[in-house]
């Protein structure tokens, strides 16, 4: 079965030429992305993406530090997104990303900058489609709607206390029908989809602010600091303190050790 594929990719400021199968979304995180897809030219930056069309050439390039989400997106997956006429009508032009959108690209930047599991990647990448998506088109009859609808309920209230009930109302489904099409579509679960949502955006205020850490963690909808904390360590192997260091410094966090091993003799304060 095809699958869209999710990267987190740095370009050269060489000018590089290429096609591939493919449709590819190139989404900005940090700079700026030149390209010339069939003489006409494009540029990825801020809040501008751009579909690459599958078989077209392309060259491309970025002269300043910079960093970009890129998802592969097999015209066979795009169907079973439900988002093949979309892609089709904007491929070879620019994706716009509103606030919502945009939070989500970095949102799955921060989980990458800590690895990212193939599985993990791939419900990333699915749920940046079905957002875009149904920024473009705007037409529920083009996606599974009550899916996009319980996609929004999650990314607007994630950070509040949440069940698979509160969400399965919002879409006007069972929690039954919804966890299927979670399963179906995405390859993930309600909660699981909430988890990843929390711990990316926690991710990305201790990489990129200077809030507490007990406060980072009661915005993002967790009980309290321990219970980030725990979160984080058993995704990433890391501390909240230990990753706002190692992104502050620019090299990458070192994994703790378990409980009880020599590396996490300092308690709990992080």
């Amino acid at each position: 079965m095809a699958e869209v594929e999710l990267s987190l990719q740095r370009y050269a400021a060489e000018v590089v030429a290429h096609r591939h199968a493919h449709h590819q979304l190139v989404l900005p995180v940090e700079g700026a992305l030149s390209l010339s897809i069939g003489g006409r030219e494009l540029r990825a930056a801020g809040l501008s993406g751009v579909l690459v069309p599958g078989d077209a050439r392309h060259a491309f390039a970025a002269p300043d530090r910079n960093r970009f989400l890129v998802i592969d997106v097999p015209l066979a997956a795009a169907e079973q997104l439900g988002a093949a006429p979309w892609i089709e009508r904007t491929a070879g032009g620019p994706v716009a990303l509103d606030a919502g959108a945009a939070l989500l690209v970095r949102a799955a930047a921060a989980e990458l900058d800590g690895g990212g599991s193939v599985a993990l990647r791939r419900q990333w990448a699915g749920l940046l489609v079905l957002t875009l998506a149904e920024r473009g088109e705007r037409d529920p009859g083009r996606a599974p709607e009550k899916l996009r609808r319980a996609l929004r309920f999650i990314e607007e209230h994630a950070h509040e206390p949440l069940t698979v009930a509160d969400v399965a109302a919002r879409a006007e489904l069972s929690p039954g029908h919804l966890h299927h099409l979670f399963r179906t579509v995405l390859g993930t679960t309600v909660q699981e989809r909430i988890a990843a949502l929390r711990l990316a955006r926690a991710t990305e205020l201790l990489s990129r602010t200077d809030l507490g850490i007990a406060e980072i963690a009661l915005r993002c909808g967790y009980a309290d600091q321990s219970c980030l904390t725990r979160s984080l360590r058993r995704r990433h192997g890391v501390t909240p303190a230990a990753l706002r260091r190692a992104a502050r410094s620019g090299r990458p966090a070192e994994p703790t050790a378990p409980r009880g091993g020599r590396a996490s003799r300092r308690g709990g304060g992080e």
